[in-house]
């Protein structure tokens, strides 16, 4: 849930501060840009040195960079000044989800119940998408965007230190292994499921951008976060329903699966003529959206060097969060320079030739 608050949180802060929009986005670009990086770093660190000294620190650090990132603000401080606070804080965000998935090749030693506990993760993911917003908003409401602030950094950091001293945590180790600078991505399978899933990142980045683009045309661009609530609502029910009962096939087959399914149902945004089929039609893709994820998470237990589970998460999601920011702008370009149904049909493609590349794992 904090990475969530933390985005409209800071962009809000920034606003209020700088009194341009513009300036508060290149503030949380600033945090989501440091935070990716600072999270392979965090994994790498957790591989080799455990859990809890990673996690204490980074939680004091992230904690400390936020507290003078609130007085800046408080103090009117320049664009620049907010967002090298912001590039502290992002780095040293504890990286909670990464740790909490290795725990579970410990926990639950049988695959299939630990694909269940990856859906489980996938959707309290979810859930933290759909209610950090609602949160944030309400604080904002009866206080101000820094209370949002300091509530974001009291739930990150409170639930690093928190985490930390349970007894699992202090317990996991990472497998000693001898893999070089790159980690996990030496594995080629690795570097062929990173390709996937940025290329996941990718489509939903253009769907991020042609559902307000959607709404706009009818007058009402903000009403679009209800089109990418529908996304998320369906992401919910897909990762419930996945997680469930077990399904056939190994894992690339069904993330190729997964992906071509993806495809085909971006590509049909392109007939939708009216906001509730639009929005229906999203619940549809959304549906793919969590189980792809998970399967994604499965076959890190496969395609990654032992030694470097923690790792080879935060890459995975560093791969989603970058493609993610790619499809952002690729939509945005599309979307000003050609058409909507352009951009849609752009996403299907891109899933697509996520699909084909889903072949190639091994």
């Amino acid at each position: 849930m904090p990475i969530g608050m933390f985005g409209l949180s800071l962009l809000l802060l920034g606003r209020e501060t700088t009194g341009s929009f513009a300036s508060a986005g290149r503030v949380v670009a600033a945090f989501g840009f440091a935070n990716a990086l600072g999270a392979v770093a965090q994994g790498r660190l957790m591989d080799r040195l455990g859990q809890t000294r990673v996690l204490r620190v980074a939680a004091v650090l992230h904690a400390a960079a936020l507290a003078v990132l609130l007085v800046a603000a408080d103090r009117e401080a320049s664009t620049l000044v907010l967002s090298a606070c912001a590039v502290c804080a992002g780095a040293c965000l504890p990286q909670l989800p990464a740790a909490m998935r290795s725990l579970w090749g410990m926990l639950v030693p049988d695959e299939d119940a630990r694909r269940t506990a990856y859906a489980l993760v996938s959707i309290v993911f979810e859930v933290s998408v759909i209610s950090a917003p609602v949160i944030v908003t309400a604080v904002i409401t009866l206080a101000s965007p820094a209370a949002a602030v300091l509530v974001a950094l009291l739930a990150s950091a409170g639930g690093a230190l928190a985490f930390s001293l349970t007894g699992a945590s202090r317990r996991w180790r990472g497998a000693p292994h001898t893999v070089g600078w790159l980690g996990p991505l030496e594995a080629p399978g690795m570097r062929v499921t990173l390709a996937v899933l940025t290329l996941f990142g990718v489509a939903i980045g253009v769907i991020q951008v042609a559902a307000p683009a959607f709404m706009a045309e009818r007058g009402s661009a903000e009403a679009g976060g209800l089109l990418l609530a529908a996304l998320s609502g369906g992401s919910l029910i897909g990762g419930i329903v996945y997680g469930a009962r077990r399904w056939p096939g190994s894992g690339r087959v069904q993330l190729a699966a997964l992906m071509t399914g993806l495809a085909g149902a971006y590509c049909l945004l392109a007939l939708a003529g009216v906001p509730i089929v639009f929005a229906a039609l999203l619940a549809v893709a959304g549906l793919l959206l969590a189980p792809t994820t998970v399967v994604g998470s499965t076959l890190l237990d496969r395609v990654a060097p032992p030694g470097t589970a923690t790792e080879a998460f935060t890459v995975m999601v560093m791969g989603i969060v970058a493609g993610t920011a790619i499809g952002n702008g690729l939509g945005g370009a599309i979307v000003e320079g050609a058409a909507l149904e352009t951009a849609v049909l752009s996403a299907g493609g891109v899933a697509a030739a996520g699909a084909l590349v889903a072949l190639r794992i091994r």
